[in-house]
């Protein structure tokens, strides 16, 4: 992930809260139809944000963690989930983005990664991710990498956009977001700093490459229709510490 884009992410301003917590209660209602989970797990979310994909989870899993760059969208969700038992945020350093498995956080039954990869630098860094997400990993995890520019198709993407907020109640709100000053920064670094594509035979090797199994997932969990949501059973290195 390039400087630009931790500093966009640290800016409070990126997104309006409102929108990021209807886009997150859109992704918990249809993640839970694909990846059951229960009293036992422990989630890992990478990207975490403003912690409201952890917030709403947490008080069904054994324990939950939130992980991200942004020391600003910790503090919020920090502030905000102060209450709530078995759910822990992490501050990720900004040049260590990758480095999941530093954290303190073991046996790990499921980790979210949500519209966040598109921002790494390249396919060698997905692989990165998901070979430290073994060393953290109970037998069986599973790991959804959501959001993902596969095959992509820049006029498709857009129109995934709107049909997306349809379908998850949030397209005024998308387009207020497109037509503001938040969207036009977003843009300009966007222009400098191009979002990470990849094909699906790409990612498919990286799995097999990491000795895990990879499913796409067909729903859509982000609200934005034409985005590719790949799930990934991982098991954890023979030397995980």
């Amino acid at each position: 992930m390039s400087d630009a884009w931790t500093a966009y992410w640290n800016r409070g301003e990126a997104m309006d809260g409102r929108l990021w917590q209807a886009q997150c209660d859109f992704f918990v209602s249809r993640v839970r139809k694909e990846i059951p989970l229960g009293p036992d797990d422990v989630l890992l979310d990478i990207g975490c944000g403003r912690g409201y994909t952890a917030e709403a989870l947490a008080p069904e899993l054994r324990a939950a963690h939130g992980a991200d760059t942004s020391l600003h969208a910790l503090e919020e969700a920090r502030l905000r989930c102060a209450g709530i038992p078995g759910l822990t945020f992490h501050l990720l350093a900004p040049d260590a983005y990758l480095d999941i498995h530093r954290l303190p956080v073991r046996n790990v039954s499921v980790i979210f990664c949500v519209s966040v990869v598109q921002y790494y630098k390249n396919i060698g860094e997905v692989r990165t991710l998901i070979a430290n997400a073994k060393k953290i990993a109970a037998p069986g995890c599973r790991m959804l990498l959501a959001d993902l520019l596969v095959d992509y198709n820049g006029c498709l993407d857009v129109a995934g956009v709107l049909i997306g907020g349809l379908e998850s109640g949030t397209f005024c709100a998308k387009l207020q977001e497109v037509f503001s000053g938040k969207h036009r920064l977003y843009g300009r670094t966007r222009a400098e700093h191009p979002v990470l594509t990849m094909r699906r035979a790409e990612l498919e090797a990286v799995c097999a490459a990491e000795n895990t199994r990879l499913r796409f997932i067909r729903r859509n969990l982000t609200g934005n229709r034409f985005r590719a949501h790949a799930l990934i059973e991982i098991l954890p290195a023979v030397n995980a510490c």
